[in-house]
């Protein structure tokens, strides 16, 4: 008797629980159907880089002077129409700007460079720059990716240890500029990746060449740059210190008094610097523009709103596609390793400037 109890009830308990648990999923679908999408603050790349500045304060020598960010450490060297100057974040040494006024020599020909081989070779004195690469032909683009070789050689490192050495460059984008003087071999400004001890950044770089009786030389050459996906986050803030850089009136006179060439390179180098900003703040307002319009046509709410969390202090940063992706993979090389992705309920949250926050 209970045999046949036990057979009755047993299909009756199978079928409710099957039944409820149909039920649940239907519940738990209903739900998350009728969840409102999180509210986004909605602020575009170009905007939090307008208005969440890296703050500057101001430096200066005997000959130049230019506001920096606060704890970037700065470096200048050579003389006139070679005088240089670059500035760094300590704390990730992707963030930078340099100036560096005449950068070489390079060879334009392999020919070149073995005739002075053989003059080495035949008891001459040392070619001081024979280690430097053979570019040709002499364009930006190729001196730009030429630049590391250029760099570790030893006359360049012990006249500017701290140059930055990069490697890898690969071109994203170019743009050809104008009214260049007649002497002037190519001149243009790139934006390219490249990767400096080890770590993948990106960068805005002016470069105008030269051909000086066979050896080229990079002249006015202007870069900022920052980790890979955080550089359209920081372009603003260092345009803006490059804008205030200035040359002592008596330092162009000491010039002047030593050789008239150099003097001439030193009144020209607030001038280049600022036309040079200019022309890197177009080039950057036009590429967020077009990304924006991009971004607009598609569905997805969230799509253009690149940004991560920080547990730690309940803040979220603004990035880019390209740092969210390389993040993922090379947190290890930032000192904030642990931020997330975006909880629903921070959407809502104003960003600041990852640029500025992510070391």
């Amino acid at each position: 008797m209970k045999s046949r109890i036990i057979k009755t009830i047993i299909p009756f308990i199978l079928f409710t629980i099957i039944f409820c648990i149909g039920c649940t999923k239907e519940v738990s679908v209903e739900i998350k159907q009728n969840q409102p999408e999180p509210e986004i603050y909605e602020a575009s790349i170009g905007s939090i880089a307008k208005k969440e500045l890296l703050q500057l304060i101001p430096w200066g020598d005997n000959a130049i002077s230019i506001s920096i960010p606060i704890g970037w450490n700065i470096y200048s060297g050579g003389e006139c129409s070679t005088k240089s100057v670059l500035s760094r974040d300590p704390c990730a040494e992707l963030k930078q700007l340099f100036y560096f006024s005449e950068a070489g020599p390079v060879y334009t020909s392999q020919q070149l460079k073995e005739n002075d081989k053989n003059y080495m070779d035949m008891g001459g004195c040392d070619i001081l720059w024979f280690e430097s690469p053979v570019v040709n032909p002499l364009t930006a683009e190729n001196y730009l990716k030429n630049f590391g070789i250029l760099a570790r050689t030893s006359f360049f490192q012990q006249a500017f240890p701290e140059v930055p050495v990069m490697d890898e460059v690969k071109i994203t984008d170019k743009q050809p500029i104008s009214d260049k003087p007649s002497y002037i071999i190519d001149a243009k400004l790139i934006r390219a990746e490249f990767r400096q001890n080890n770590k993948l950044g990106e960068g805005y770089f002016y470069i105008v060449t030269a051909d000086v009786f066979g050896l080229g030389y990079g002249m006015m050459f202007t870069g900022i740059t920052a980790p890979r996906g955080l550089l359209d986050l920081i372009v603003p803030s260092l345009l803006q210190s490059f804008k205030s850089f200035t040359v002592s009136s008596d330092y162009v006179d000491a010039c002047i008094k030593a050789q008239n060439n150099a003097a001439a390179g030193a009144l020209k180098a607030g001038k280049i610097l600022d036309q040079s900003s200019d022309i890197i703040m177009e080039v950057w307002e036009n590429k967020l523009e077009s990304e924006q319009r991009m971004s607009e046509k598609q569905s997805d709410a969230m799509l253009g709103y690149s940004r991560l969390y920080n547990p730690q202090t309940d803040e979220v940063y603004e990035i880019t596609p390209e740092f969210y992706e390389y993040y993922q993979n090379h947190s290890n090389e930032f000192e904030l390793n642990y931020l997330q992705e975006m909880p629903d309920d921070k959407w809502s949250y104003a960003p600041l400037n990852g640029a500025q926050y992510i070391k």
